[in-house]
């Protein structure tokens, strides 16, 4: 929001000075769209400082944990999150919510540490997957309850360990639970406009589509193809969305694009029947395009991804014919050139 009220800003002096809209109306209009709310020097260093007096209790109950007795080691843990979740309860009271989201989120990390460490106290045996999970779901229900993306954040990141703790293929009948946490989690992002919480999602529908492909057997063209072609669909959704709704959608959009992409270049390499040459054309020309989209929407993680797509398309296809290094500087040197020499003529026809 910030963003677009500075370029805002800007484009009412503009239209002002070549009297498209009315001096007196700049006030209202800047009035109706806000300004979203920034983190000063000092909120940001109570924050820090809260990190780390959290981090000095939880070094300063470690080294004392064999000495403390059992039931003490409990009811510690267990106050502690009550703690936690009862300081965020006072925040959002007081309409606090950056406090509130930092609370919770803390609060979902201990949750998933007190599982283990009860574990530990009362010597019973558990599984790592179950743990994981299940504190992945405490912290999405957190989430939840008090809008949290902190909180959001964090269950994510513990279902996708809890996908990954037995690796991969312990179950190729099993769900990965990504699969179902992160489009909720990218769904709430949406909701509360985060995008962080929007960035993790678009990390853990990547993660969790991966798992689900290889856990449903050895890749195959029609899989990965139509994963690349859904990624594909999302990132054309949350680009329409994008004016709107800002920064999220943007966060979305890259996560969408890198997806497409990624599963569209491994089904050249794992697929049977869609790799060699053509697979490397279709790739070089779709580097191409996201290239000049990354450029026309000014999307800064799409036009680097684009770069970086573009040097492997040329890499690989260099490679499959089996040309030598000195080849290779050759073509690139060839092609930067006509790169610089193309941007030129197009700059000086605009300035023309």
């Amino acid at each position: 929001m910030a963003g677009y009220r500075n370029r805002l800003e800007q484009d009412l002096d503009r239209w002002i000075g070549a009297g498209l809209v009315p001096g007196e109306s700049r006030a209202a209009i800047l009035a109706s769209v806000g300004e979203g709310r920034r983190l000063d020097a000092a909120t940001t260093l109570a924050a820090v400082g809260a990190a780390f007096l959290g981090i000095a209790v939880i070094a300063f109950v470690a080294a004392n944990w064999d000495v403390i007795p059992r039931l003490a080691r409990f009811v510690l843990v267990l106050g502690v999150f009550l703690a936690l979740c009862g300081g965020a309860a006072w925040a959002a009271r007081r309409e606090r919510p950056g406090l509130r989201n930092g609370l919770l989120a803390i609060a979902a990390l201990v949750y998933a540490a007190a599982i283990g460490l009860t574990g530990q106290i009362f010597d019973i045996a558990g599984s790592p997957p179950a743990a994981l999970h299940g504190a992945g779901v405490a912290a999405g229900l957190l989430a939840l309850a008090g809008r949290s993306s902190g909180a959001g954040m964090a269950a994510l990141v513990l279902l996708g360990l809890g996908d990954l703790s037995d690796g991969p293929f312990r179950d190729e009948t099993a769900l990965p639970w990504l699969a179902l946490g992160a489009p909720l989690g990218a769904a709430l992002a949406w909701a509360w406009r985060s995008s962080p919480l929007a960035h993790t999602a678009g990390l853990g529908l990547l993660g969790g589509a991966m798992l689900l492909l290889m856990r449903l057997g050895p890749p195959n063209d029609a899989g990965l193809l139509l994963a690349a072609a859904a990624f594909a669909a999302l990132a054309g959704g949350a680009r329409w969305r994008r004016e709107r709704e800002g920064a999220t959608a943007g966060a979305l959009f890259g996560w969408f694009v890198l997806g497409a992409l990624s599963f569209f270049v491994i089904a050249g390499f794992e697929g049977k029947d869609f790799e060699g040459l053509p697979h490397r054309i279709v790739w070089l020309a779709l580097s191409a395009a996201l290239l000049a989209l990354g450029r026309a929407d000014r999307h800064g993680a799409v036009t680097g991804l684009a770069i970086v797509s573009l040097i492997g398309a040329v890499c690989t296809i260099l490679f499959d014919l089996g040309l030598g290094l000195m080849t290779a500087a050759g073509v690139f040197l060839l092609s930067a050139l006509a790169a610089l020499i193309a941007g030129w003529l197009m700059r000086r026809r605009a300035t023309a």
